[in-house]
């Protein structure tokens, strides 16, 4: 009997551990597009591969017509032993059709949405423990 319970537990745990969320770029995009999705005032989020729509904050009280095309997604080894993965993405952004052009390093994103970890050119890091994207 206690042999059996003891089987059942190690399965159990298995089992657990092949559902896990491992790192990838696919949840790492639906990360971004979740972010962008729980920023107040952004509604009708429609994403169709590697591009997302949604009316949302134009920085000036307003609201807009937004267009996210992704432009690459990349999984890096953090910096140093034990380091979070880092997972980058580029993308491109239309405002009304007209693109929204980084200044230098800095973002021309609406400060709401970069509030949330989001730019043009941002990272997040993977927490392995809560199996999930941090935006920074």
């Amino acid at each position: 009997m206690i042999r059996r319970a003891g089987i059942v537990v190690a399965c159990s745990l298995l089992a657990l551990a092949a559902c896990a969320v491992q790192p990838d770029e696919v949840n790492l995009r639906d990360s971004f597009v979740a972010q962008i999705a729980a920023v107040d005032g952004v509604t009708d989020v429609v994403r169709d591969g590697d591009e997302l729509t949604f009316s949302g904050p134009d920085g000036r009280g307003g609201t807009e017509s937004w267009l996210v095309r992704f432009d690459s997604t990349e999984l890096r080894a953090g910096p140093g032993e034990g380091a979070p993965l880092e997972g980058h993405i580029a993308s491109s952004w239309w405002q009304n059709d007209e693109l929204v052009e980084p200044l230098g390093t800095m973002s021309g994103l609406p400060t709401v949405i970069q509030d949330t970890g989001i730019a043009q050119a941002c990272y997040a890091l993977w927490d392995a423990d809560q199996q999930s994207w941090g935006w920074l």
